[in-house]
């Protein structure tokens, strides 16, 4: 996988010309099974839900929320949706430099890791609203604000915004608590977050007065008192939070609340 440098990055898309062709979003279901396909355009890939392995002519990326994706053209490309989430992302399709050498960023498939992921979002949710609109002015400026996004983009890399340690926790906390679903486990975090893990455990306990993953499972077990009540069975409610083994979430909610959740159902 090819080690991106940002200093080299901002330098190619601020020399070389590149025209944006569309901005577009998409859905797969988990059980997505499209044929690959080969590319005919770069394209920046960003995640918003669920996770998913993207595969250029045997290059693997996984793609979750927090990564950026870029693909380029004559690449053969497939997806495959993983777990039991939808996968969702917004693509940037642009047509790169035609005289650029094969080894440049445009013509390559890398990924990079940014912070601040909330306002990327909403940027390129403007971005789209844009790209919607069929006048000669709107794709003047779809060009202009997708150049000054990805100038931006690139230039604080943003790996990890420089957030004080209070600040930081919280947004670790708050992405478990909104992906509690997903196989989180302290090297997950550590990768996502550039963090040392036994870093991002010490900042939990300094500041939440809990260890990461026992926050995880804290959010998991909440959410599965709310599901069972709506209904679900045990081993509906035990897949749906992100455990496979429905005995091993029936010692786990048995810890926590005192009672089994068969038994909380039949109450």
């Amino acid at each position: 996988m090819r080690n991106v440098k940002k200093s080299e990055l901002i330098e190619e898309f601020r020399k070389n010309t590149f025209e944006v062709f569309r901005i577009e979003r998409f859905t797969k279901g988990p059980t997505y099974t499209k044929n690959s396909y080969m590319t005919n355009l770069s394209a920046f890939i960003f995640p918003i839900k669920g996770r998913a392995k993207v595969e250029f002519d045997n290059e693997v990326f996984m793609a979750e929320p927090g990564k950026v994706i870029h693909g380029c053209k004559n690449k053969q490309l497939s997806f495959k949706v993983m777990g039991d989430e939808a996968f969702e992302h917004i693509n940037i399709y642009y047509i790169a430099d035609e005289y650029l050498a094969p080894a440049s960023y445009m013509n390559s498939t890398f990924e990079f890791k940014i912070g601040n992921y909330g306002e990327i979002l909403k940027s390129l949710d403007e971005l789209m609203e844009i790209s919607s609109r069929h006048q000669l002015m709107s794709k003047v400026n779809l060009q202009i604000q997708t150049s000054l996004f990805l100038r931006e983009l690139f230039t604080d890399y943003n790996y990890k915004k420089e957030l004080s340690e209070k600040e930081f926790t919280l947004e670790v906390s708050k992405f478990i608590a909104e992906n509690y679903m997903q196989p989180i486990t302290l090297s997950t975090l550590s990768e996502r977050y550039a963090e040392k893990s036994n870093r991002i455990s010490y900042l939990f306990n300094k500041y939440l007065n809990i260890r990461p993953i026992d926050y995880l499972i804290k959010c998991r077990m909440a959410a599965a008192s709310r599901l069972l009540n709506e209904g679900f069975s045990v081993k509906e409610v035990s897949k749906k939070i992100g455990y496979n083994d429905e005995f091993y979430f029936s010692r786990l909610f048995k810890k926590s609340f005192g009672v089994t959740p068969s038994k909380l159902k039949k109450g």
